[in-house]
């Protein structure tokens, strides 16, 4: 008898504890949505999250002809709908001419206007915050896709009231190549408007996509692969995407300036195909088979909603730093918006973005041409 009220008293101790404990079933999840479409993400704020204290002012310092679309329009898209949803201001300053005085100008325009953040874009944003930076103590600073440096890129210096935000592009390039070939392509090109850092993460970020589709399909794949360099005569960089294509190139991924339209240009004349980089550029035409996109859009949302969640101040781990950001937090994709893809169907897409999210597969990066990946099923071509 002794032995049975022993195990009963055990038994309701357990209920007694288990009731005590958390239930982590009930605890907030968030759960990850594969990214498709940028342009539509609206950032929710957490249930039990402290509301954001509102009224300040949001600048951004852009160059305008980027406003109405690409990088620029979705920074400013993603800086205006966090504004209306969480009490904010937000305003836009503008330059035209593509100088870097005329860019710093905008910057300290928008300084000067008694907003609390500005975000700004690209390389002549970054020369411009290399001097502007330190002049306005009480204004912060969140710069996409560069970091501060001098003109000739000897000095680079980021100072406590910058925050960097770097894509990774290796990454929306792997997405690229991977569905290129499950896709059925197996000659490619790759056109790159010269050989930096940026570019070459596309370039070999394809390549890995490529290879890893290739091993899988039991195919053999060749990619040629051509940095154009300051080349001015549109014509001349369309006739050798031309000649490409007409010596049996698929699909050409593009990047860097204008050779999304050069590519364009020329996949109309051939019937080839073109994979755009860096936003969602669909709307182009059939001859796109896809985007490899950053995520501007959520990407600034994100950032200004973890930049007011700290009291209007960089933290500790933001603070003159650079963060790379890519698909751990779904910022890069394929965009979604018009899926073209035959073979290579969305919830294949969601899968592999779920596979190198988990680090089931693992996308190297390589930052120049000197040495590439190991690609035994891809033969890459470089031309000069």
């Amino acid at each position: 008898m002794k032995k049975v009220v022993a195990l009963f008293l055990s038994f309701a101790m357990l209920l007694i504890f288990t009731a005590c404990m958390p239930e982590v079933e009930n605890q907030e999840s968030t759960e990850f949505a594969v990214p498709l479409d940028d342009a539509s993400y609206v950032l929710q704020a957490p249930a039990d999250a402290t509301p954001l204290p509102g009224e300040a002012t949001i600048a951004l310092a852009a160059d305008g002809s980027g406003m109405e679309s690409g990088a620029e329009s979705l920074l400013w898209k993603g800086i205006q709908t966090f504004a209306t949803n969480f009490g904010y201001t937000a305003q836009s300053f503008t330059y035209g001419d593509g100088e870097a005085a005329s860019a710093e100008e905008a910057l300290r325009n928008a300084a000067q206007s008694g907003a609390t953040l500005v975000v700004c874009r690209g390389e002549e944003m970054a020369k411009a915050l290399f001097q502007v930076q330190a002049n306005f103590p009480g204004v912060h600073y969140l710069l996409f896709d560069a970091e501060p440096h001098n003109e000739d890129y000897t000095v680079y210096t980021t100072e406590s009231n910058v925050h960097c935000v770097q894509f990774q592009e290796e990454q929306a390039g792997y997405l690229a190549g991977y569905a290129t070939v499950m896709e059925g392509y197996t000659s490619l090109g790759f056109a790159g408007s010269d050989e930096m850092p940026d570019v070459v993460r596309y370039c070999t970020g394809f390549l890995q996509g490529a290879e890893d589709a290739a091993e899988q399909q039991g195919e053999e794949v060749t990619l040629q692969v051509w940095y154009t360099g300051n080349i001015e005569d549109t014509e001349l960089v369309k006739s050798r995407l031309v000649e490409w294509y007409e010596n049996g190139t698929g699909l050409i991924l593009a990047n860097g300036g204008d050779l999304v339209q050069r590519a364009m240009d020329a996949a109309n004349q051939t019937g080839g195909k073109i994979f755009a980089t860096d936003w969602d550029q669909n709307a182009l035409g059939d001859r796109v088979l896809g985007s490899a996109v950053k995520c501007y859009n959520a990407a600034v949302q994100r950032q200004l909603y973890g930049f007011f969640s700290a009291n209007s101040t960089w933290d500790q781990d933001s603070a003159g730093k650079t963060e790379k950001v890519g698909y751990t937090d779904g910022s890069v994709a394929l965009a979604g918006s018009v899926w073209r893809f035959n073979n290579f169907t969305q919830k294949e897409y969601e899968r592999l973005y779920e596979q190198l999210r988990n680090s089931d597969l693992k996308v190297e990066t390589y930052s120049d041409m000197d040495t590439l990946p190991d690609t035994p099923s891809v033969t890459v071509q470089i031309q000069n």
